[in-house]
């Protein structure tokens, strides 16, 4: 099976953007490596973007603290002991954190996440605050990119990417 043109253009542009965002919290040895791999990488085709979309660089911040609901165990890891931010959790904050940066979904325009990509890389344990940041890093068309990070007070807990798509005309979704 081989990718649509326009799903091929979406992977490429989130691992692009998850490139260049993770050159920017790394060591500078790894930073060459990875900046030259994201600019390997085609660009997508500009097209004016949609006038409900972020400009690029505009950014969101939102303060989250890890409840016993939010844990890997909670979540169905099938250690009970892994009483930490599960990494599906992560996901969903990325998400519900980058759509602030959105308009609210209303008759005849919403949007869907399109890619997501999630690096854990640190512990958060029940009752810490966990800083999500997400800043818009490439939009064409009806499509936007943010790159998203996850800081404690001590430590980067992830890294991700999530890539959403403005459905223009479509009735609300229903959750």
């Amino acid at each position: 099976m081989v990718l649509s043109s326009s799903q091929g253009a979406t992977l490429i542009e989130t691992l692009r953007v998850a490139l260049a965002a993770a050159a920017d919290e790394v060591a500078a040895e790894q930073a060459t490596v990875l900046a030259q791999a994201a600019a390997a990488l085609p660009a997508v085709d500009p097209a004016p973007p949609h006038p409900a979309l972020p400009a690029l660089g505009a950014s969101v911040r939102r303060d989250l603290e890890v409840t016993d609901d939010d844990t890997a165990a909670a979540l169905g890891h099938p250690d009970p002991s892994a009483q930490v931010l599960g990494s599906p959790r992560l996901a969903l904050w990325f998400e519900l954190v980058s759509c602030d940066l959105l308009p609210d979904p209303a008759r005849g325009l919403t949007h869907v996440g399109a890619g997501i990509l999630v690096h854990h890389l640190g512990p958060a344990v029940v009752g810490e605050t966990v800083t999500v940041e997400c800043v818009c890093a490439s939009v064409s068309g009806r499509r936007v990119v943010m790159a998203c990070t996850a800081r404690t007070a001590q430590r980067v807990v992830g890294l991700g990417v999530h890539h959403r798509v403005l459905r223009v005309g479509h009735a609300q979704a229903r959750g």
